[in-house]
């Protein structure tokens, strides 16, 4: 059941609760917890030991009922479920008139995805996905460059997002349900999308299939994704979650752009090299605290949602923005199952 309220709402702050708390939405909540524009109010999991832990943490409600929070009187919500379980908590409090910030991806089927930004229109509030890459300084910076116009018109793009077998089969307990496509595709798909301002017309995959499941867990080992942009630009993806423990870092990130004028290259990880008992890169969604507020890029599209709510201006990342992203993913599966190139719009369009 609900707990009794723990204190009384700060004038002018923004009420907001998180739904799901594992690794990122213990994030969500840390976001919250110290941001002056808002006030975590609930935090809700399916885990009651859980919920309670982080309730007492935070010193604020708890449930594991998202029916109790579509019903309260906390205006806005992340929803950090697991990448399959966005759909439902998302579309109880769409409809129950809260403003809602959905971690990547949005949802992993095109018809849940459309029926998520349906429900955000008629509900008529904030909606947004937590693409928090776009609020990285080296993202930031290439788009700084392709705005200027100093690549010229977009040409090719080579995206790679990896992470070490670790993730898969320690730090996830649902990665069968997920997989690299659904798990890190998002992030450079919206990333390559955000910086050309170019939508995808068609999608040739190929993949492996094997060595996860050979360990139990039903999902694709590493894929590549050729995907056409409008004006004729392309960009190979890859995203692969077998990458040997042995790897400086458990997340191997890197994106080269090129235009009719210039191009740019970047490597996320690693930045920072370090030498104690072993050589390793630390993890860079890792935070540092600066007078009792936590920092790092990971936390900014959080409160930039507050904003949002608190200032009545729409989000960035949009609804939209996470339909295109599981369009692009849900074409690159049927690429991968037909061995044939999928065009963007069919999918849109329901075909199957």
């Amino acid at each position: 059941m609900w707990p009794e309220r723990r204190g009384i709402w700060m004038k002018g702050k923004v009420r907001v609760g998180v739904v799901g708390l594992g690794i990122w939405g213990q994030n969500h909540a840390l976001a919250y917890s110290d941001y002056h524009r808002c006030e975590l109010s609930v935090v809700c999991d399916l885990d009651k030991d859980r919920a309670q832990e982080l309730g007492g943490r935070y010193n604020c409600d708890w449930t594991t009922s998202v029916e109790e929070l579509a019903s309260s009187d906390v205006e806005a919500f992340s929803i950090a479920t697991p990448d399959f379980a966005h759909f439902e908590p998302a579309t109880a409090l769409l409809e129950a008139g809260k403003h809602v910030i959905v971690e990547k991806p949005l949802a992993t089927t095109v018809a849940d995805a459309k029926a998520m930004v349906a429900t955000a229109a008629k509900a008529g509030t904030k909606f947004m996905v937590d693409f928090h890459a776009r609020w990285h300084p080296l993202f930031m910076g290439a788009k700084a460059y392709v705005e200027k116009g100093e690549l010229g018109e977009p040409l090719m793009a080579y995206a790679r997002l990896s992470d070490t077998i670790h993730v898969p089969t320690e730090m996830l307990g649902w990665g069968g349900r997920s997989g690299p496509e659904w798990f890190l595709f998002p992030h450079t798909m919206d990333i390559v999308r955000w910086l050309i301002e170019r939508d995808p017309i068609e999608v040739y995959a190929k993949g492996h299939y094997g060595v996860l499941a050979a360990k139990g867990i039903d999902c694709w080992d590493a894929i590549q994704a050729l995907v056409e942009f409008e004006g004729r630009a392309f960009c190979t993806f890859e995203a692969s979650w077998i990458v040997p423990n042995s790897y400086t870092n458990v997340v191997d990130n890197r994106l080269t752009l090129y235009g009719t004028e210039g191009g740019l290259e970047l490597r996320n990880e690693p930045n920072l090299w370090v030498f104690t008992d072993r050589f390793h890169t630390p993890f860079s969604s890792e935070s540092i605290t600066r007078r009792g507020k936590v920092s790092g890029y990971q936390y900014e599209p959080i409160r930039y949602f507050v904003d949002c709510v608190a200032d009545d201006i729409a989000p960035e990342a949009t609804g939209q923005d996470g339909l295109m992203v599981t369009a692009l993913i849900e074409a690159t599966l049927m690429s991968l199952r037909d061995g044939a190139p999928v065009r963007i719009r069919d999918v849109l369009n329901g075909a199957s």
